[in-house]
């Protein structure tokens, strides 16, 4: 069954309460200064039952203009709307700032009554009849159904309440799918249960024993208890009123106009890209003004930065970037209310693009375009947004958070949009990283460039040391990341990458002709050496090479493997160190072998021998136990 929820709205003095009270017996004017006015201040909140069975919530929304800021609380997360006229008064100022804010929030199932009929003849109710459809012409409520009543006499009510059904009807049912997430409209405190908050679940489902986040102070809360239509529940599902008992938090801590949410979802948004329009019946709307901005239940002053104008006029529209001067926690797809902030009336409303953007420059075409295909766009367009903003490789955990939407619901986006190639997933072990294929593409050009720069200063080196080429131009990037990049052009042949060197795919170390002969030089020499290898400076002074090619043929030597560096300045031959470990192993296959047996088994000193040991047991070729090493299996 539907949770639907209906909002009674209107001038002052119109009939709401009254209204209320006749259809559910309950006097929704709570507060002792509301029946001594005989107006509401606070919305109040009952419920109404229909003869077919259905049960929905009735909200009872303040009428008069000092109590805009509570009327906008009360109609956050309405479904339907009871817009009330007296018919012994007509349409009235604040009949008119309800029906803006109606409009603006795009409500469109709701029914027009006239209250009070009793008061007025048949002559008369009939004016009044035409001046509502004058006044509902161009809005969401221009064909709403219109019904008289009184409160009374009871006239007009049956009619209502069918009208009431049919409408429900053709209510679009609130997903119960996703995270929740409820504004508060109400906090207070009863003995023995500690903190109450209310408000209007938007979607999701709140259980018993949960734990959510309270919005904006961060504190973790379960879920003690929980009330749908003041009776115990164990569930409330999205679209429903609901009021929750919740522990870890103490009432003056649990601001009313916060949110109760699920945890990570809401974050704090200080800019807004939005969607702006502006009420033909405003004044022109000046870059930088400063107005209220409703979320919610929340109000906070903020200015509006015009994105390609000067000025709004009315009944114009445009993008704008909200620059707010207290957070607010709006997700895409949410509708804000503007009022001005002196005089203070409503002007206009807004409809959330981006609640995280970076702060815009003004008169860029490419990003109006880009707010126009985010407006018109899914979940996969908000995804691909928050991806433009990102610097580098992006988990699933990252996007969700700053894409505002859970990890259960954007899992299955991200894979479609990978399957279409709108984004690229590179793996790392068990991790997966998400990037735009177009910034991939220019990561590929950057490395490429880079390398092919290298390869042509050092053309005998087998490549650049990984973590020199992140430190240089990948500086954005950590360890893993990196790494992931470097996986994904390897396994496309772009890159080579061995141990920790990193180089083209189609590059290869060569050498001139004298260069070739210098290295079988050095090869000869350290081959002659056997165990007790040369001093690599004085082997370059006897063959008289400079000291910067010098530098370049020992990296060479070492690349290629055919030097072994087993210490700082000593080197084996790849061949000789071959020979060395198998006349250890021949002699000491069982036995371990000390210091000494190995110095004079292989014919060399202390000073080569310790060294060469010591890389035996870095290598876990050799296990040292006490004076001896033992060979390990390999």
């Amino acid at each position: 069954m539907k949770n639907i929820i209906v909002g009674t709205v209107g001038h002052v003095d119109h009939g709401k309460t009254e209204l209320i009270k006749y259809l559910t017996g309950v006097n929704t004017d709570r507060l002792p200064e509301e029946k001594r006015r005989g107006m509401t201040i606070e919305p109040g909140f009952t419920s109404l039952s229909l003869p077919d069975g259905r049960r929905f919530g009735l909200i009872d929304v303040p009428g008069h203009e000092r109590f805009v800021r509570n009327m906008l609380s009360g109609v956050a997360g309405i479904d339907m709307v009871m817009l009330l006229v007296a018919a012994d008064e007509g349409v009235m100022p604040q009949t008119r700032e309800h029906l803006h804010i109606i409009d603006l929030l795009g409500i469109s199932k709701g029914v027009i009554v006239i209250s009070k009929s009793d008061l007025v003849d048949g002559e008369w109710l009939g004016l009044i009849i035409e001046q509502v459809k004058e006044t509902m012409a161009g809005t969401t409520l221009e064909s709403a159904p219109i019904v008289a009543v009184s409160a009374l006499t009871g006239n007009g009510i049956e009619q209502l309440l069918a009208v009431l059904a049919a409408l429900a009807d053709d209510v679009e049912a609130r997903t119960g799918g996703g995270a929740c997430r409820l504004p508060i409209d109400r906090v207070f405190s009863k003995a023995g249960f500690g903190t109450i908050v209310t408000g209007t679940l938007f979607s999701g489902t709140i259980n018993v024993g949960d734990t959510l986040e309270l919005w904006p102070n961060g504190k973790t809360v379960r879920v003690r208890g929980l009330q749908v239509h003041d009776c115990e529940q164990s569930q409330a599902s999205a679209g429903q009123r609901a009021a929750l008992n919740i522990a870890g938090v103490d009432i003056e801590k649990t601001p009313r106009g916060g949110w109760i949410a699920a945890p990570g979802l809401l974050r704090d948004s200080y800019r807004v890209d939005v969607a702006l329009r502006l009420l033909a019946g405003a004044k022109d709307l000046p870059q930088r003004s400063r107005v209220r901005i409703h979320h919610g239940t929340a109000e906070v002053l903020g200015r509006i930065n015009l994105l390609d104008k000067e000025e709004l006029k009315p009944g114009d529209n445009c993008f704008a970037q909200l620059e707010l001067e207290k957070p607010l926690p709006p997700l895409k797809g949410d509708k804000l209310i503007i009022r001005s902030f002196s005089p203070v009336a409503v002007i206009g409303g807004a409809d959330v693009i981006d609640p995280l953007p970076p702060r815009h420059r003004r008169y860029q075409k490419d990003l109006i375009e880009q707010l126009r295909q985010r407006q018109q766009g899914d979940s996969g367009d908000n995804i691909y947004a928050v991806l433009k903003r990102q610097k580098t490789l992006t988990t699933l955990a990252v996007l969700a958070h700053e894409a505002q939407i859970p990890p259960i619901e954007i899992t299955p986006i991200i894979n479609q949009m990978v399957s279409d190639g709108r984004l690229s997933a590179l793996l790392l072990d068990k991790d997966v990283f998400y990037v735009l294929p177009e910034l991939l593409s220019f990561w590929q050009q950057r490395l490429t460039d880079a390398l092919g720069e290298y390869h042509k200063g050092f053309p005998l080196r087998g490549g650049m040391l990984r973590e020199e080429a992140r430190s240089r131009y990948f500086t954005e990037f950590n360890q893993r990341q990196f790494l992931a990049l470097i996986g994904y052009f390897c396994q496309r042949a772009l890159l080579r990458a061995q141990g920790a060197i990193i180089a083209l795919g189609d590059f290869d170390a060569k050498l001139d002709s004298f260069q070739q002969e210098l290295i079988e030089q050095i090869k000869n020499t350290w081959k002659n050496c056997g165990a007790n290898p040369p001093d690599w400076q004085e082997t370059c002074d006897a063959l008289a090479i400079d000291n910067k090619l010098r530098t370049e043929l020992l990296i060479y030597l070492c690349d290629q493997g055919m030097l072994i560096k087993v210490a700082e300045g000593i080197y084996f031959s790849d061949e000789v160190l071959r020979d060395l470990i198998h006349k250890l192993r021949q002699r000491y296959s069982d036995d371990g072998f000390t210091l000494a047996e190995a110095r004079d088994l292989l014919a060399t000193s202390r000073k080569y021998i310790l060294p060469l040991c010591e890389y035996f047991d870095r290598e876990k070729l050799t296990k040292r136990v006490g004076d001896k090493r033992y060979w390990l299996t390999r």
